[in-house]
């Protein structure tokens, strides 16, 4: 009987054990469907490239404005670097005086920047302005703000926003920078 009694101990400690581990295992690591812990931080991006126009010559004239496409090469603070477009639709009819013989007029579009964590989309809405008076050659300067509408892969519920700094030197080079926070 004695042995009888000792085997159970020892199989009794030696579930107790499993189960203890078991525990501390689980404890470890969330259940499955269980939320993941979201973090939000400082979001800054910068790229080049290069910048067509979509639209006809005169779109500037119409009620339907300028769509320019810019797309290059852009790194991100957290994410790493990647490819990116952006598409703007200039409302040319809802210009303004840039006090300098030049336009400036209403811009909005998305943004997507593709990094090894996914896809970033992104929404700006701002103002672009030729520097200078209008002409044949014109730089222009966008500024504005732009809001994370979400992603792919580990950037599906990305959300933030910010502020974007952009222009063009009017021969097809692009450049842009933004500032924000991200919470993904």
């Amino acid at each position: 009987m004695r042995t009888r009694r000792i085997m159970t101990v020892a199989a009794a400690t030696g579930a107790l054990a499993m189960i203890s581990g078991g525990m501390a295992f689980a404890a470890g690591h969330p259940a499955a469907g269980a939320a993941k812990k979201t973090h939000t931080m400082a979001f800054s991006s910068s790229g080049q490239g290069t910048e067509q126009s979509l639209s006809p010559s005169g779109c500037q004239f119409t009620a339907q404005g300028c769509i320019v496409r810019a797309s290059g090469t852009a790194a991100a603070a957290h994410l790493g670097h990647g490819p990116f477009t952006t598409t703007l639709t200039i409302d040319w009819a809802a210009n303004y005086s840039n006090g300098k013989g030049g336009s400036c007029a209403p811009a909005t579009g998305p943004s997507v920047l593709t990094t090894s964590r996914g896809q970033l989309d992104l929404q700006n809405t701002g103002t672009i302005c030729e520097i200078g008076p209008t002409g044949v050659i014109v730089h222009h300067v966008f500024f504005g703000t732009f809001t994370i509408t979400g992603g792919t892969g580990r950037l599906a519920t990305a959300s933030g926003s910010g502020s974007v700094y952009g222009g063009d030197d009017g021969v097809g080079n692009f450049g842009y920078t933004a500032f924000g926070t991200i919470t993904h």
